[in-house]
């Protein structure tokens, strides 16, 4: 499968926007048969359309089988309801696959050119929290049938329209960027302490959000006696720990540009394996699973991608004694119900030396 982000030339991130139908003057145009590569979320696939003033258009039950076949995120899966007594078509979201129910044979628009009449027909988008946008641009007849721009289609429903001119080929993607002003919960961060000999150690946190829960309980830091397996006492209450353990919600910057799609049954193992070559010993990596795979073992597939990064610049540590070495782990995931491509993220290891720090958390984005 080609990677298609160095040679596309055009880019539609389009959202709710609210479109108004196009005005022309010339109502008849030729129509000129295409059968447009098309890449679903990186499936490639054939779909037979008519080229109007070099804009390929598509029939919106077609784009909805492809939708429902393809596409990654069962939230972009639209139905189509037609009202005769206004001349309306609606995409209604939120109802899962499209069923065709005319269960016609496969279309095709063969190979001779054909007369196109602007549609007089109007297109909504009815959402199931009960917005309606107006409008996916102009639509052409042809045949008794009405053809639409991909584009405009797709990005309705809030998906990514790529196009590579020059290999003449559409990429659809339909798990837009995650916006970056929506709240994501970090889920059990824990802070692992290891000292070369036991020491009185100060951890405090630099978070940009909101604390929910701590354990033990923050009081403008941490001040715990640290042993070098690990054991932690809190100066507080006295008591015994295995870790420092919090969670809050806040910003961040969540990246899936690069990761892996792994399939929900072979979770467990993938973690295994990643973590251990990040560094986690055996004892951390299980903890880790052991509260991460009740949320992605029953999922067809996960994108995972780790964003240390990310995630360092929203939660700042500050540690005294200060450590000699610091593992920071951050798993974000995303439920998928199919596999889409995504560039291979390259994971780092981890050398322990002198006075280490381990933390492990997460966050399911949706």
């Amino acid at each position: 499968m080609k990677v298609f982000a160095l040679c596309m030339a055009a880019v539609f991130l389009i959202g709710n926007t609210v479109y108004a139908a196009e005005k022309t003057e010339i109502k008849e145009k030729t129509a000129i048969p295409v059968h447009q590569t098309v890449v679903w979320d990186g499936t490639e696939t054939k779909m037979p359309g008519y080229n109007i003033d070099g804009y390929a258009y598509f029939r919106l039950r077609d784009v909805a089988k492809m939708v429902s076949a393809y596409a990654a995120d069962e939230k972009s899966y639209f139905d189509l309801d037609y009202q005769k007594e206004t001349n309306t078509i609606s995409i209604v979201t939120g109802k899962g696959k499209y069923m065709d129910p005319a269960r016609e044979k496969v279309f095709d628009v063969g190979t001779e050119e054909k007369k196109a009449f602007l549609a007089d027909t109007t297109v909504v988008v009815d959402r199931l929290n009960g917005l309606t946008d107006k409008g996916i641009g102009e639509g052409y007849v042809i045949d008794g049938y009405n053809f639409y721009k991909l584009g405009r289609i797709v990005g309705a429903l809030g998906m990514q329209l790529n196009w590579c001119k020059e290999e003449n080929v559409v990429e659809i993607v339909s798990l837009p960027k995650w916006d970056t002003n929506e709240p994501v919960v970090y889920r059990k961060p824990v802070i692992y302490l290891y000292p070369e000999k036991t020491m009185d150690v100060s951890v405090k946190l630099d978070y940009a959000g909101d604390l929910t829960v701590t354990y033990p309980t923050y009081q403008d830091g941490w001040q715990v006696t640290a042993q070098p397996d690990g054991t932690l006492t809190n100066h507080a209450d006295g008591l015994e720990y295995s870790y420092l353990f919090w969670e809050g919600n806040g910003q961040l910057d969540v990246d899936f540009s690069e990761g892996f799609v792994i399939k929900g049954e072979d979770t467990a193992a993938f973690l295994q394996k990643a973590l251990s070559n990040m560094g986690l010993t055996p004892k951390e990596y299980n903890d880790f699973i052991v509260y991460w795979l009740p949320y992605m073992q029953d999922n067809a597939y996960n994108l995972i991608s780790f964003q240390q990064e990310n995630y360092t610049q929203q939660a700042k540590l500050d540690i005294q004694p200060a450590p000699d070495s610091v593992l920071r782990v951050f798993m974000a995931f995303r439920p998928l119900e199919k596999p889409v491509e995504v560039t291979p993220q390259k994971l780092q290891p981890f050398e322990r030396n002198g006075f280490t720090v381990v933390e492990w958390g997460g966050s399911e984005v949706r």
